[in-house]
């Protein structure tokens, strides 16, 4: 009896440790955060810290730097006023000598150049989709300065090569609220009605789609970073937001940073 008892008690163990792709491993509200929750969410690959940014009314915009290990804050600070509104963010856009934040705003021009040291609006990115589809995903291929953005209503992904954009892949029945790149990898976040992660490799094809396991109907999720390495067994993790709630969300994917160069999580840098 008692024999059975302790493998029971190392099968839930291990069950626990262990989830399974789409599953929510952690979820709280960060302290301090805008009034109105996080709307973006962007990966320092140089740091292994997370941006995040939330509206605190329209056209008060706060961000900070998130430790994906504790989920704790930096100091909030305060970005340009010439935004009105957030949704997803980007980091690592590089102009100049500066890597910039990316937020998408309401209104047109959508995707701003944000100065993460001094919240300094210093330019924006060409528009791609119209006001009434809005530009809701957003994120930075380090190797190349590419920038992929989603649409909560055009099924097309595309990315700006810095000259003109271009369709990376088109995703039936829109609603892409999210966009994460990392591990080769490209994610994007679809809300309601479907509350899926769809996966590609960087050179387009299709990987799989992870349903977000037990998504209340009805709570929109938005905005999407890369995670921890190894964050559920082998396997990855992303963030990602809603504003219902108002809780920042980890979440279980699939094993991508196997046989690749992977951050020393331990070794994070101080955040703001």
């Amino acid at each position: 009896m008692k024999k059975m008892s302790l493998i029971l008690v190392i099968f839930l163990t291990v069950f626990l440790a262990y989830g399974a792709p789409g599953d929510i491993l952690r979820s709280q509200a960060l302290a301090g955060q805008p009034a109105n929750g996080v709307r973006g969410l962007a990966m320092d690959w140089d740091t292994g810290l997370i941006w995040v940014a939330g509206p605190i009314t329209s056209g008060s915009i706060s961000y900070t730097t998130m430790d994906p290990v504790t989920m704790s804050t930096g100091t909030w600070l305060p970005v340009a006023s010439d935004l009105t509104w957030v949704f997803d963010i980007g980091y690592g856009y590089i102009d100049g000598s500066t890597k910039y934040l990316l937020m998408n705003d309401q209104y047109s021009v959508y995707t701003k150049m944000i100065d993460p040291a001094t919240g300094t609006h210093a330019g924006s990115l060409p528009d791609y989709y119209s006001a009434a589809n809005y530009t809701d995903g957003c994120t930075v291929d380090w190797n190349n300065n590419n920038v992929y953005l989603s649409s909560h209503g055009d099924p097309e992904v595309v990315f700006y090569n810095g000259t003109s954009h271009n369709v990376f892949t088109s995703i039936s029945g829109a609603a892409n609220m999210g966009t994460a790149l990392g591990w080769g990898h490209l994610f994007v976040l679809r809300t309601s009605t479907y509350y899926t992660i769809e996966v590609y490799t960087i050179g387009g094809t299709f990987v799989q789609s992870i349903p977000l396991n037990g998504w209340p109907s009805g709570d929109f999720v938005l905005g999407l970073s890369c995670g921890q390495v190894d964050a559920s067994g082998s396997n990855e993790s992303l963030f990602l937001a809603d504003f219902v709630t108002k809780r920042v969300h980890e979440v279980e994917v699939g094993d991508y940073a196997t046989g690749l160069s992977r951050t020393t999580w331990g070794e994070i840098k101080t955040s703001f």
